[in-house]
This record gives C-alpha cells, structure tokens and sequence, in this order.
C-alpha cells in the first residue's frame, strides 16, 4: 500500500469545525476481538469477505496511548494509568492533529460500524473531489487504485449507474431490475438509442452500451469514408510480423464487440441491446425488399429478422441455474454485414459453440431444462398439447424432473414472442409444428423405460410404450426401427453384421444419447435456418463493399460444488478469451512500443498462457484435452476409463497431493482427497476442482451409425432435414481436422477446440471493444453490491492492469504525416519556415503547451501521447479551426453583401415585368372561374333533378311495398315461413281454448285461416299437384264431351295439354333417382375407361340430376317410406357406399354373384369382367363390417384384456376397454337384429307366380313346385305340338318365373343341412353361456323341422328301377325325371364310392359321395346360379328334343315309351368325350393352349396323388383370371379351377346325369 500524499485536500467538519480526512477502508488492518478466530486466515479472504470493503470511513481518536501495537496485541493498563494518560492524549491530539493520520486509530464507516485497525497511513485517502462523484471514466481519476475503483462502481450503482467506462473498455454491473431515468423513460429508450447516435467523439453522454456499439459502427464506417484521427484503441497494432490487423486501405475495418463475465453477469440482455442499436440507426424505410417465407408470404424486414434471432435462440439454448435466471448455455458469435456504402444491415450469420446437452436429460435441484419446454407447456393451447402428447404436464416427463411445475405468465409470454420471432425469420406454421413436434419428443423418449428379460437382455417396458409410441409418430420414425437401434448395437465382423443385444445400461445410454442428438438437430437447424434468412444476396457490382461487427456472446467463467467436463470446456473458452484480452491490452501494447523504440517501463499481468498450454497443449507438451482422446482407446467401461483418464493427468502434471507440482505444471494441482476421480486446474479466475465422472464418453458422443441413420428415414420431410445437420456438421469439422482416427472418431473436445481456434482467429482480424459483465452479488438481487464478489472479477478480468497500462502509458497513437497534417494548423507562419516536420512541430508545441517528452514521444513511424495531452490539442486544433472559420466568414459576408445589391436591383426590374403579367392572367382567371361557376350550376341542377326523380321511384316502391303487405300480410314470406308460422300458431290456438280464452281463440283461428289461405295460395307446383290438376281437368273435360259442351271442352282441352307439357319439367322424384343412377353410371363408366373428358361432362350431368331431386324432394316433402328410410339411414349412422352391416354387405355380394353368373351364361365376358371388379370391392369390405362370429370374439378379447388390466391395478386402462366393450356389443346388438331380419325378409311362408289365365297359384313346399312345374312343361310340348308358339313362348316365361323360386323352397337335403348347421350353432352359442341366441336358434331348427316334416309328406323317398339296380348293384341309380321330386339333386342315401370311372375311361381312385361329373360349380353363398338353372333347363329341352326325333314320323306329343327308354338309357351311349386331364401344376396358359388345340371345352384337373382335385372350364378362367387381370403365365390351374366337382357313373341313366347337372 502506498502512503497517503502530503498536501491531500481536507474537508471540515460543520459541527465540529475539525478538519476531516477520509480513508477507503481496509478489512486487512482490522485488530479487533473478532480477528482473534481468524489468525491463520488467508489476508485475502478476509479482504473478499468483508460488507464494508474499501468504503470511506472517519478516524474517530488515534489508539497509540492506549498501548496498541502494530501486530494487533493492546497491552493491558489498569484503571489509573488510563485516567492519568487520557487528559494528556486530550492535549496532544489537539495540538497534532497530522499524527491521527498515522498509527492505529478507531475508524467508523458511514453506516456506523467501528473497527481498530493497525496503521491508519496504510489505508488509501479520498484526495479529490471526483473520488466522492464517481466519475463515469475511471481513468480520470486523481488516483487509480482498487479501492478507488471499486468505491466509484460502488456509488454509480447506487444510484443507478450501471455502466462505468475505463478507457476503451466499458463495466457493466447487473442491477437485476429495471432502470428508468428521472422522467420515467427507459434506460434503453428509442430517444436513449438516437442521443448516442452523433457524430461528436468528445459527447458528455453517460457511458452505455449504446455508446459502445455506436463506437464500433462508427470506427466501422469511418474506415471506409474518413480518414481516422487520434484513437485510444489498438487497431493499427501490428500482431503477426509486418501484416497489419486492419483490411488494406480503403477497405472495411471490421469491428467486434467482445462481452465476457460470469454466468448471471448480464451478457446475454447486453447482447440483445446492442443489437437492437445496430438494427435502430441503421433501419431505414423501403431500403430492402422483403424477402419470402418458406410458404411464400412477405417475411419481416431484414434487422427485425437479425432482432428475432436472439430471443429465438435463447428460447432452445438458454435455462435456468442456480447462477442465473437466464443462462447462455452455448456461445454464439453475430456477424452482423453492413454495406459500407449505404450503412444499412445487409446479412447476418450466427456461430453457434458447444450446446450444453447434458441438461437435455438430467439437471441438478434448482435447475431448469432449456426454457422451450416449459414455454410449450404454459403458452400452447389445450389442442396444441393433446397433439403433443403434453397435456399431462411437466412433471408427467421424467426429463423435466417429473417435477410439478406452475405455468407462469413469463414463460406464456416468452412462448408467444418465440411463435412471433419464428414468423419474422420465415418459418411457416406447419414448420412451426414440426420443430414443436420434435421437442416434445425428446421429452417422450426420457420415459421409455427398460428391463431385463430372462436372457438378461434390455427390453421396453410395456406401461412406456405408448411414450415410444408418441415420440415415434412425432418424429415420423418407425416404432420397431427406432426400438432395435436401441435395443441393439450392429458389430461388423469379417464383412458380416453381428447384432448383439444392449444391457438396460446400454439401452438407457443410447436413448439418452438420441434424445440429446435429436434436440442437437434442432438447435443446428434453427440456427442454419435462421443463418438462411439472415443472409442477403449483396449485389457487388465492385463499388459496395461490406464490412461486419461481430458481436460475441459466449457462456462466462463457472464453477460448481461439482464441476463436470460442461464446465471444462467452458472454463477453457474463458481462458482463451482472457488470453486475447491480455495479448490486445498488455502484450500487443508493450511490443508496440518495443519496435518503435519508445521509452517504456513494462508492467507485468497475469498471463494465462501456461493454463492454456496445460489444457490445450502446446510448447511440445501433450495437453489434458489429448490425454482426455488418448483415454477413449483400449478395453474397459466408461468408468474405468476415467479413473484411467485421471491417473493419466496425475502423472504427467501433478506429484504430492494438496500442492502444485515443483518440477512440472504450476497450474495443475492434484487435490488431498478423492485425486482417484478429480483433479484441479489453477484458472484466471481461481481454482476449479473437477470430477472425472462421464468424462471419457461425454467426450466421445457414443451415438451409433443406427440411432444416427434413423433421421433420414423419417416420414416427415422437415424432421429429415433436422437430422441431417447432425451428420453435416461432424463432417465439416473432421474436414477441417484430418489428423484424427478414423476409428476413435472426432471427439467433442477437438470439435469445440477447433471451432474455438476458428473464433479467435476471426477475432484477431477485427478491431476489438471490450465489455465486462460484473454481477453484483450472488444471490440475484437487486441494490445489493458484495464489494468482495466484484473485486475478484475486476481482478479476475485483469482491469486494474488494464486501467493502468491505459493510464500510465500512452493511450493514443497516429502516424507522423497524419498527425503533422492535423496539428500544424497550430503552428504560426514563422514557425512553418525552414525545416518543417514532426519533430519541430512536437518541439514548438511542447514550449507552447509547457509539457515535457514524458507527455508523448516520437516512434519510428508513430507518435504516441497521453489521454490529457490528446485532449488539449484535440480542443486546440478545434479552436484554431473555429477562428480561421469567422475570418473566412467575414470575407464570405462581405462577398455576399455586393453579390445581394445586384441582385435587388435585378429583382426590381423583374417585379414590375410581373406585375404587368399578373394583371392579365388574374382577368384570365376570372372570366375563366365564371364559366366554371355556370358549368357547375349546370350540373348541380342537373343532379338534383336526378335525385329527385330517384327519391319519387323510391317512394312509390315503398308505397306499393306497404300496399301490397297490406293486401297480403305475409307477402314478403317464403311458402316455408308460411308453414313454420303455421305450425307456431297451432299451439297457441290449443293453450287459449284449453285456459277457455275464446276471445284469443277466435282471434287466433282467424288468423289461422288467413296463413292456410296464403299457404294455399303460395304452395309450389309439384309433381303430385300436377297430377291433381290434371285429374281435375280431364274430369272436367270428360264431363264437358259427356254433356257434349263442346264450347267448355275446347278451353279445358288446351289446359290439358298445357299442364300434360309441365309433365317434362316437373319429373317424379323416381324419374330423378333414375336419373342420378344413369349419371352415376354414365360417371364410373367414363373413369373406368379413363376417359377424363367425358368424366367431367358426367360429373356435371350428375351435380344438376342431384340438385333437381333435391329441389323435387323439398317441393314434395318427404313420402313416408322415405322419411323411415332416412330416418332408419340415420338411426344406423354412417354406410359405405350405401352398407351399413354385415347382413346386407352379404345380401348386396350374392346379388352381385348371381350377376356374374348371368353375365357369364349370356357370354358378356366385359360385363361379367366389370361386375367381378365390383364383387372384389364389396368382398373388401368384410374387413370393415365384421360379422356376429368375429363381433363375439372381439367382446369375448375385450373382457379378457379388461380383467387383465383389473387385476394389475391399471383402472385407467379398463376404463377405455369397457368404454371400447359397450360400442362392439352395440354393434353386435345391431348386426345381431339385421341377421334377424334377414330370414323373415328373404324366406316368406308361400311363394306364388301369376298363371297364363291371370290366375294367382301359391306354393309352399318344393314338391309342389317341382310338380307345377313339370305340368307346365307338357303344356309347353302340347303347345309346340300344336304349333302354337306364342303360348308356348308365354308358357317359357312361366317355366322360367317357376323355375326361379327353386331358390327360395329349399330341398329335403337343405334342410337337413341347416338343422344341421343350426343346431352346431346353437350348441356353441350354450357353451359360451348365450341363452338368447340360443332360445333364437331353438326357434328357427323348430320352424325347419317343421318345413321339413312337411317336405317330407309331399315328396316320398324315390325307388330306384329294378333294371339299373340288378345292372349295377353297388351303385344307386339316380330317379327318373318324372318321379324325381327335384331337378339337379339325387339322392342323398347313396353312400360315397372309393373308385368310379368317369365319362371317357378316366379312373379316380376315390370320388365324391355323389359321384358325378362335374357341370357348374357352387357359388360362395351354397346354392347354384340362376344363370345354371337356365342353362340347364335349356339343357334338358335340347335333349328331350332330340330323343323326340328318334321314332319316325311327327309326333304330337312325347310317348311313355320315349321317356322311359331316355330314362334307362346309360351315359356310356352318349357316346362322351374324352375328358382332357391336367395337374394342379400347371398354368392356365398352358391349359387353354391345349383346350384350344384339342378344341374342349373343360379340363380335369388332377391332384399330385392322383386324384380328381377339381375342373376348369371357360366360365372358370373368365370369371377368376380374366376379371381379376391375372397373368395366365403365372397363374396355376389350382388357383382358378372349381374344386371338388360333382360325378356321374358310365353306369347312370342319362337323365340323371342331366339332372345333376341341371
């Protein structure tokens, strides 16, 4: 400490009138009691510690006769010595008081507290006025210490001053609050920003951060434009070799703002301000054209997109620790472009530095994830968060700490400004979503949750699959891809791929780390996107040039109870940056002056190359960041090796524990305890003690090729574009490093190294201004200032050496030619003559000025001066200028004074050439206005004459309007405003007869009638009034011709026709559903032939058929049986295509069957095409209506999986089972009650078909059907006998109508075959205990039964003839077309044969129970196709026919003898022929190839073993190859043929054969 000077200025005290000197007071000096329990204490902790440090405190008495000594110890004095000395210490402090000033003494500080310090001369004393101010430049103080520095921060902040400058750096303090100026304007107004902005180097402005960035911007543009002038900053310092720091002349000087401190400093809202000056002065309207978003709208201008970066970026890269509310955590670097030509903003770019993924998924208590989430969870609507998945809340997120946390206004607040900043940069609403999307993602991947099998092996854990689940569908990855790239790790041994199966461990590791890799992307993404935003094509014609002021935002210096690899590399971005604080302030300073050869005592700082070197490496020694890459090789787990990693720096940097290695690094220090997990590193700012833990595989980012390549098969086009900058910049950084292994990979640390080189090198190359952050306590409060915590940053942050260097040296520098050309103006004519130059210009004013050459000093190519000295030649050089302004000034008045008296007279003679002028344009003027003026009354007139005439139109419309309402009060009503009055009314009539109010009721049925007179009256003319017209008037007519009053029938006879011709205008409402069905018809038609033209034409022709219906249906209103239909359609809710169950999708597809089987028959091969691609739709959509069978089973599951959830306590889970069991029964209920109507709709109890003679005949049973229409038949023969044919025609028609009810009267053997089928039914729905479908089932076997027992005692068992049964013995021969009871069914007694020989010779070791070949096949629904049944008549006709032609001579009618021979003739002579025989094998193209060259009709297919698989026929390969548009070439004949076909014995009678094909 230095003495206190002699001759220091004294105050006086008013009271007292003592003079009065203060002193900064020093915690060190303290020797009182409380010391006592300090002794040992490092000097410096108690400096640090102390609330009262280095504040102004009063000497209260000297203590030297009270025995104190100067090593703290008083001497003990009794009672009398102290009342003998005390009068004479009285007289001698009065006498001197200069020896107060020395020795120890009892001081007080302002607010009170009083303390006994050793020696009051080594405390530092207030001399000057300006350490009481607190002057807003540092450097201007008297004299600058520690404590006077502090003291002025002190006093600033008080009041509110919280930027304080040091020369070309600038302090700022945090004062966590906001600051408004005396009038209530914010510190960081618009008019704040604008003051700043002038042109005035020498402003009185309080220092700020706008004065900062205004000095950036100008030294920017000034280097371009002007030529510079005396400077305090170093930006013509030469730093590597002769190469100069700046661009070459003329070029753009680019500029940096460099902003360092400690976490909670204030960094980041310093950024913001700055760079909403920047934007401020430099915003101009219509300077750029706005670009386009992404979607194609206008985005925001150019600077409010560069302002929208930053709190875009915070929101996904800054959180909340325990330091700071608002915490940086990744470094960015704004390049912010300027057109030197312009000074308008024209690009800017972002570099981003090391995102702190560690809190992505863990944080310690009083910590924060990034703030995004919470921003999602308090400011997105409810919808937003359902879709995401996050309307549980944050503590539903194992990621978010599964903590509760209140949604806050600031985070809604901050959510809407983040949806804003995305729309300023171009980012369009359903990006917007997608980067959402991916955020909460990540949040969804941290509850995924693992277990061991019993194979040991990592598995999901069912009740965190739906989180898989939702993080799947948010990203738009496959669920199972993403799940065994987790689950399982690819080892690619010999060139084959060997999956081995991850540990819980492995599997929780990697999901954490594509959390982290996803939420990377993000933050990579946002920052290219807005990178590609912010950059403006500059059009360089070669004239506009464009300089940048990079303004460098990074994490500060942090330090932890546990401090992890985080912080490390933090600490190590810290130590960089300090490094180029030092190398631009002292190191630069000092060289500078060393090779202009100027007289300069160096001064020594704390230099922080040997941390740098002892992280880093350098100077050939390996640094911990290698050893750190070093670890990652070799065996072991990730723990080992970091016990490895730290061995490995304690043997090479540290020996004995608790002390700094004496032989090696004296900034590494090897802690006493836990040195097997940490280690210490001696920082700038203080020691940091780290934990190893995780260090090893932070480092190396273990993503697998896996989780990395899941990106790129993402369904979301925006989500593959996020992934894919986690690839692209790993592969720009191992670009730039090509001496890592390609097998240990690049590490974290050599990226962040690299990227961090990249920063400093950029930042070497610009002009920097610096300013230090200081927090002001630790706790985040506001107006407290811990005098402790802010010198240690000041030291830290080396400002005392700064201040010094910038004091005692010379702190401005200027070439000789340009300082010569700017002063010499100081210099008189005399002076100038002779030899002029530097060093008589120095000379002359050094005399003038009375300074010496310690003032300033002559380089080699420099000169440099001092701050004071610079100033008064500054105002000098101005004042010189001022005075040769007022004598140019003078001359300049005098010139203009002979200049203005020509130009007078000049002027009087123009004047009165005017005036004459005046006077004819102003009578020009006038006639001219007096035209105007007639014109305008004209048109006037003629306007109003308009308005009245428009006014009497109106009134009359009005008035007939009021007429016409009074005529007919409900003129202006629509026919259904009538009806709806109507319906209003009626009810009222009934309450006023029911409350006996006769006189309302009158009053109402009055009015009633008046509403059904006007209804009457404005009733549409429909199709049924129509008809009723017409009715009417051909009554009329008819009466007219029948009282032969011709006169009336003429006039009724001309209202016919006319209300006849309406009949085409007005359509029935059947007419138009025709209508609508041909255009819907005529629609499918034209896309299936992709005739798009004429699809369109048809899609016009079916919107007008479908609105003329629905005008024809409102007319009409809805008939009954419409009004069920839509009543019953809505009952049912929503169809497909018309099916709303199962029962009628089945009905529909039989139908459609039946038509295939038509069109086949009729050989309409493209109909029949056609109507199987329609089949093969309906048969698609079984999969949307699940039959009763499938709807039991799914209740059946659904109880099941619910008593599964009870019992493992998951009610939440049962709860949505019993809501999904109560929609299936419904369902169930539903199709259960169409399969019941179903029967009572398709089988009535007697069918019946209108006879020749009109008569109408009922049958019940199938034999009597059978028996009709045998009957029929041989009136058929009759009438063709008789040549009758017309009624044979008829009687076809009848045969034909009598033959189609085969269907609905079921055979003895079908009904056998549904009791059957029935009884099993019933018999399962027992089982399954459901009684009511049981007791349904009971019903319909009884009522089958009965049709049977009834079947039965028409139809006798046949007899076989006794001719065929003593031929053929063990086989039964079929019944004779007379007696057999139907067409096309033997009998079902006989018993299957095990061998048969078929038709042609073909041998089958084993055939079918009925033994017969095959003719049709059956179709899905059980029963034959119509289109058989008509063939097959035809069949038996043609057959008839021809055995008919066989006795000779006409024959009127067929003879028993004919039918009998028929009957017992055999197949055999027939004369068949040979069957055609294939494999199942085969393909259809190679079976019709041979049907075609054999000329058959049908093949035989069969089987691998020998036997009859089945038959293919035509009908077989149009209907299942054809329709289908298979390819025969690969089609095999099993796929298409109809499979076990009916056979006839060689043996059969031939009417039985064709009866069984019949």
């Amino acid at each position: 400490k230095k003495e206190a000077p002699k001759g220091r200025a004294k105050a006086v005290d008013l009271v007292t009138g003592k003079t009065v000197v203060e002193y900064f007071f020093d915690p060190t000096l303290v020797i009182d009691d409380a010391n006592k329990s300090k002794k040992g204490q490092n000097p410096n902790d108690i400096l640090l510690n102390s609330k009262h440090l280095f504040v102004p405190c009063k000497i209260i008495k000297s203590l030297k006769e009270d025995g104190t000594s100067n090593n703290g110890s008083n001497n003990s004095n009794t009672g009398n010595n102290k009342k003998k000395n005390k009068g004479k210490k009285k007289r001698q402090s009065m006498e001197d008081a200069s020896d107060v000033n020395s020795g120890p003494a009892l001081v007080k500080t302002a607010d009170g507290t009083l303390y006994k310090v050793k020696a009051v001369h080594q405390m530092a004393a207030l001399t000057a006025p300006d350490d009481y101010i607190g002057m807003k430049d540092v450097l201007h103080l008297a004299n600058v210490s520690e404590a006077s520095l502090l003291h002025t921060l002190r006093v600033r902040y008080k009041r509110d001053d919280i930027y304080t400058s040091a020369g070309p750096i600038l302090i700022s303090i945090n004062p966590y609050k906001l600051i408004k100026k005396f009038d209530g304007e914010s510190l960081y107004s618009d008019d704040i920003m604008m003051s700043y902005r002038s042109g005035d180097t020498f402003t009185d402005e309080e220092p700020h951060l706008f004065q900062a960035a205004d000095r950036a911007y100008t030294h920017l543009m000034d280097s371009v434009h002007i030529v510079p002038h005396l400077e305090d900053d170093d930006h013509d310092v030469m730093v590597d070799g002769d190469a100069p720091l700046g661009q070459a002349p003329g070029e753009p000087r680019n500029q940096s703002i460099i902003i360092s401190g400690e976490s909670g400093a204030g960094k980041t809202e310093a950024t913001k301000y700055i760079m909403k000056y920047l934007a401020r002065i430099t915003k101009k309207k219509d300077v750029h054209e706005g670009l386009r978003s992404p979607d194609g709208k206008i985005a925001s201008s150019l600077e409010d997109r560069v302002l929208s970066s930053n709190p875009l970026l915070e929101s996904f890269g800054n959180a909340q620790t325990l330091r700071n509310d608002n915490s940086s955590r990744f470094g960015k670097f704004i390049h912010i472009n300027f057109s030197t030509d312009s000074g308008a903003i024209v690009g800017a770019r972002i570099s981003n530095y090391l995102l702190e993924k560690t809190r992505i998924t863990t944080q310690i208590d009083g910590e924060r994830n990034y703030h995004i989430f919470y921003q999602l969870l308090a400011g997105a609507g409810a919808e937003t968060l359902e879709k995401l998945g996050m309307d549980g809340g944050a503590s539903t997120f194992r990621y978010l700490g599964s903590k509760t946390v209140e949604k806050s206004e600031k985070d809604a607040s901050d959510f809407a400004e983040t949806l804003d900043c995305l729309a300023r940069i171009g980012l369009a609403t359903g990006d917007q979503q997608t980067v959402f999307a991916l955020a909460a993602a990540v949040l969804h991947l941290g509850n995924v949750t693992f277990e061991q099998d019993e194979e040991h092996v990592a598995k999901v854990c069912e009740d965190t699959l739906p989180s898989l689940q939702k993080a799947c569908e948010l990203m738009g990855l496959e669920q199972e891809a993403v799940t065994e790239a987790i689950l399982t790790k690819n080892l690619s041994i010999n060139g084959k791929t060997i999956k081995k199966p991850s540990t819980v461990a492995m599997a929780e590791d990697k999901r954490d780390a594509f959390a982290k890799m996803t939420y990377s992307c993000i933050f990579l993404w946002l920052v290219k996107s807005i990178n590609q935003t912010l950059t403006v094509a500059a059009k360089n014609n070669g004239e506009t040039k464009v300089g940048f002021i990079g303004v460098l935002d990074i994490y500060g210096f942090e330090t932890f109870e546990v401090n992890g690899y985080e912080q490390l590399l933090i600490n190590y971005c810290n130590e960089k940056l300090q490094r180029h604080f030092n190398r631009h302030l002292f190191e630069v300073e000092q060289n500078l002056y060393s090779s202009e050869g100027v007289d300069w005592t160096y001064i020594t700082f704390n230099d922080n190359r040997p941390c740098l070197e002892l992280i880093e490496g350098g100077s050939g020694t390996v640094g911990i960041l290698n050893t750190l890459d070093d670890s990652y090789a070799g065996m072991g787990t990730s723990a080992e090796k970091d016990v490895k990693f730290v061995n490995q720096l304690h043997k090479l940097f540290g020996s004995g524990t608790g002390t700094k290695k004496k032989d090696g690094h004296k900034y590494f220090v090897t802690p006493k305890f836990g040195n097997d997990r940490q280690f210490i590193i001696v920082h700038y700012a203080g020691e940091v003690r780290y934990t190893v833990d995780g260090f090893v595989e932070r480092n190396m980012e273990s993503l697998t090729n896996e989780l990395k390549d899941l990106g790129a098969s993402s369904t979301v086009e925006l989500a593959k574009s996020v992934f894919s900058c986690a690839t692209s910049d790993q592969e720009v950084t191992q670009k730039n490093d090509t001496r890592r292994s390609s097998i240990r990979g690049f590490s974290v640390a050599s990226q962040f190294k690299l990227s961090l080189q990249a920063l400093v090198e950029d930042l070497e190359r610009t002009q920097p201004h610096y300013i230090r952050c200081i927090k002001p306590n630790l706790r985040k409060a506001p107006n407290s200032f811990a005098a402790g915590d802010i010198l240690k940053q000041l030291r830290y942050s080396g400002m005392m050496e700064a201040i010094r260097i910038r004091r005692e040296g010379y702190a401005l520098r200027e070439d000789h030619q340009s300082f010569y050309n700017r002063f010499s103006v100081l210099l008189g004519p005399a002076e100038i003559e002779g030899e002029a130059g530097i060093e008589q210009l120095v000379n002359v004013l050094s005399k003038r000025l009375n300074v010496t050459d310690a003032d300033w000093q002559i380089g080699h190519s420099k000169i440099f001066l001092r701050h004071d000295l610079s100033d008064k030649l500054e105002r000098l050089a101005a004042l010189r200028v001022h005075t040769a302004a007022r004598t140019i000034s003078r001359f300049g008045k005098f010139v203009l004074h002979r200049r203005l008296s020509k130009l007078l007279v000049a002027w009087a003679r123009f004047r009165l050439v005017m005036l004459k002028k005046y006077k004819r344009v102003r009578a020009a003027t006038k006639i001219a206005s007096f035209h105007r003026s007639r014109m305008e009354v004209q048109r006037y007139r003629a306007d109003r004459k308009s308005v009245i005439t428009v006014q009497s139109l109106q009134r009359r419309r009005v008035a007939i309007q009021r007429a016409r309402k009074i005529r007919d009060p409900y003129c202006d009503m629509t026919y259904q405003d009538i009806k709806d009055l109507l319906e209003t009314e009626k009810p009222k009539l009934d309450e006023a007869v029911n409350a006996k109010d006769f006189k309302k009721a009158a009053k109402l049925e009055a009015k009633i009638d008046e509403i059904n007179k006007a209804l009457d009256e404005r009733e549409p003319m429909t199709r049924k009034k129509l008809e009723g017209l017409i009715e009417k008037c051909q009554s009329s007519l008819d009466d007219a011709l029948k009282r032969k009053s011709y006169t009336e029938a003429g006039p009724l006879q001309e209202e016919l026709d006319a209300l006849i011709a309406q009949r085409k205008d007005l359509p029935t409402q059947e007419e138009l559903k025709e209508a609508v069905k041909t255009a819907e018809a005529n629609l499918a038609e034209a896309v299936k032939n992709r005739d798009f033209a004429g699809a369109a034409s048809s899609q016009t022709a079916l919107d007008e058929a479908k609105a003329k219906y629905a005008i024809a249906k409102e007319a009409e209103g809805a008939d009954d049986e419409g009004g069920e239909a839509e009543a019953e359609e809505e009952k049912q809710g929503v169809a497909i295509d018309g099916i709303e169950s199962r029962a009628d999708l089945e009905k529909e597809i039989g139908k459609m069957q039946a038509d295939v089987d038509d069109a086949i028959a009729k050989k309409d091969f493209k109909g029949a095409s056609a109507l199987q691609a329609s089949l093969d739709e309906r048969l698609k959509l079984r999969v949307f209506f699940p039959s009763v069978e499938e709807l039991e089973e799914q209740v059946s599951e659904t109880k099941k999986k619910m008593d599964q959830c009870i019992s493992n306590k998951d009610f939440t889970g049962a709860e949505t089972l019993h809501a999904d069991l109560e929609k299936i029964e419904k369902l169930l209920e539903a199709e259960k009650a169409k399969e019941a109507e179903k029967p009572a709709v398709a089988t009535p109890s007697s069918f019946s078909v209108t006879l020749i003679d009109g008569e109408t005949k009922e049958f019940d049973s199938r034999h009597d059907l059978e028996e009709a229409i045998k009957e029929t038949k041989t009136k058929q023969n009759d009438a063709v006998a008789a040549k009758e044919f017309k009624k044979a025609e008829a009687i076809q028609t009848l045969i034909e109508s009598m033959e189609k009810l085969r269907t609905n009267l079921p055979t003895i053997d079908d009904l056998k075959n549904d009791i059957k089928k029935k009884q099993a039914e019933m018999k399962k729905a027992v089982e399954e205990k459901r009684f009511s479908d049981a007791e349904a089932l009971d019903k319909e076997i009884t009522e089958l039964e009965t049709k049977l027992s009834k079947e039965k005692e028409k139809a006798p068992e046949p007899v076989a003839p006794e001719v065929l049964a003593s031929k053929s013995p063990n086989v039964s021969s079929g019944p004779s077309l007379k007696s057999a009871p139907t067409v096309g069914n033997r009998s079902q007694t006989t018993k299957p044969r095990m061998s048969a020989t078929l038709v042609g010779g073909a041998k089958v070791p084993k055939t079918p129970p009925r033994g017969s070949l095959v003719v049709t096949a059956k179709t899905p629904s059980g029963r034959k196709d119509a289109s058989d049944d008509v063939s097959d008549t035809v069949s038996v006709k043609s057959f008839k026919s021809r055995a008919s032609k066989v006795s000779k001579g006409p024959a009127k009618t067929p003879s028993k003898k004919l039918d009998t021979m028929a009957e017992s003739r055999p197949v055999s002579k027939l004369r068949p022929k040979k069957p055609l025989i294939s494999s199942t094998d085969d393909s259809v193209l190679a079976i019709t190839q041979m049907l075609a060259s054999k000329r058959g009709d049908a093949s035989l297919i069969v089987s691998n073993e020998g036997g009859l698989a089945g038959i293919i026929t035509d009908t077989d390969i149009t209907r299942r190859l054809v329709a289908k548009n298979l390819n025969a070439a690969s089609t095999s004949a099993s796929a298409v043929m109809t499979p076990n076909p009916t056979c006839v014995s060689t043996t059969d009678s031939a009417i039985d054969a064709m009866s069984t094909m019949v």
